[in-house]
């Protein structure tokens, strides 16, 4: 019946269902809330400003008449302790290690021993005469370093030092 109750109101029945639907809605209280509900829809719809004060006090109303419900409260879950034990170790853990580190920067350093000095030799250093390589051998050395297909210093430098020994030996 309420399909009715809303094409009524809408004025979209025939006059015998509309003389039908006002008998129903006079009989049922039911229909009467539908009816009320459908006009404020439509008034809510087409922004009706003789509803809107007038509806807050209303709906204060029956929120204030309604019955409380208490429901519990909810418990807060435990808090693992898995989720503060790991932070909590790793700063104990830097603090240590800063706290290490500051003690052995600012403690006394220990007494360091000191190697004692060695006893001078009783006998006397002779002093060992240079010889010098053979003019022969100072040639050899720069004919094998020429030809050489390993030597390891390259560049000129080898050449310089051999043939400046062999000049100053008396070769020209």
């Amino acid at each position: 019946m309420k399909p009715d109750i809303s094409a009524l109101l809408d004025d979209e029945l025939e006059p015998g269902e509309a003389s039908r639907a006002i008998d129903a809605l006079r009989r049922d209280r039911e229909l009467q809330e539908a009816w009320n509900v459908y006009h404020l829809i439509g008034d809510t719809l087409r922004r009706s400003p003789a509803y809107s004060p007038d509806l807050s006090e209303k709906v204060m109303a029956q929120l204030s008449e309604e019955p409380v419900l208490f429901a519990p409260s909810t418990q807060p879950k435990p808090v693992p302790l898995r989720r503060f034990a790991l932070p909590l170790a790793a700063a104990v853990m830097g603090m240590a290690a800063v706290g290490w580190v500051a003690l052995s920067l600012n403690s006394p350093l220990p007494p360091t021993e000191l190697a004692a000095k060695p006893r001078p030799s009783s006998g006397l250093a002779a002093p060992v005469a240079e010889r010098s390589p053979s003019s022969a051998l100072k040639e050899y050395l720069v004919a094998h370093q020429a030809h050489s297909p390993s030597g390891g210093i390259q560049g000129v430098a080898p050449y310089v030092r051999s043939v400046s020994e062999i000049r100053q030996g008396g070769r020209p």
